[in-house]
């Protein structure tokens, strides 16, 4: 059981994940008990295990935000199986973890900048009447003379808005973690428009491809990056940048 980020602030949000593998070939895992998660909001959970001649690996993905200041330690996630290596009913259990929250802003840096943004905008009032007045007085006591018509002003070419998905990927590029992964997943999806209970079996099963049909050939190799174990977690990503290499070439 891993947790990324480590440290953060209440009111931010961390993905806890829990990976399990079992020398059996299952659909989903059952007998799992999560660990009591009080101080913490959910704001979503997935699940999935994928198959292979070896067994399955089963991984949950928890989407937490802390409501309380403090070190809080998370307690292991367990499980009731029989242990392959004896036949007998066990008990299994993860490692905890331990994460580092700070405290929300201060209620008078809030207050303060309430009063900065409300006293900002009349001060700019005062001065703009200020101003029109004295531009209005002079125009009573003497007539300006015509001003001179000023030439057309060139068309403004709007400002082309960058990509996001090539920013994701560029911060892939640079940093090379889970999160980073992640969040290149999640604009992905959002391109297809999958809902949060379609998996990518699902999107493919659907053909979803969106605005672009080049996005959901990246998906499966963002989706295996994002879900595998750490330890494979370099190469994963190394396969990524190269479909979305050639997604983006296309």
């Amino acid at each position: 059981m891993t947790a990324e980020p480590k440290s953060l602030r209440v009111g931010e949000t961390l993905r806890l994940r829990i990976v399990a593998h079992v020398d059996e070939n299952i659909l989903q895992l059952d007998n799992a008990t999560l660990p009591d998660l009080s101080g913490f909001d959910s704001l979503g959970d997935e699940r999935r295990c994928s198959t292979s001649g070896h067994g399955s690996d089963c991984v949950e993905v928890m989407t937490l935000s802390p409501t309380e200041a403090g070190d809080r330690t998370i307690a292991p996630t367990t499980l009731d199986a029989i242990d392959a290596r004896n036949g007998k009913p066990s008990h299994f259990a993860t490692n905890s973890v331990t994460i580092h929250v700070g405290g929300s802003v201060q209620p008078h840096g809030v207050t303060r900048a309430l009063l900065d943004d409300l006293l900002k905008p009349i001060a700019i009032l005062l001065i703009v009447g200020a101003a029109a007045y004295a531009l209005l007085w002079g125009f009573v006591r003497r007539k300006p003379p015509p001003a001179p018509v000023p030439p057309p002003a060139r068309p403004v070419t709007p400002a082309t808005s960058p990509d996001p998905l090539l920013q994701l990927v560029a911060a892939l590029a640079r940093e090379r973690t889970r999160a980073c992964v992640l969040a290149v997943r999640d604009e992905l999806r959002r391109r297809v428009g999958a809902r949060e209970d379609e998996t990518l079996d699902d999107l493919l099963a659907r053909r979803a491809t969106g605005d672009d049909p080049a996005v959901p050939g990246a998906l499966p190799a963002v989706e295996r990056a994002a879900f595998i174990d750490d330890f494979q977690l370099d190469g994963a990503i190394d396969d990524a940048l190269r479909t979305l290499s050639k997604w983006h070439q296309s």
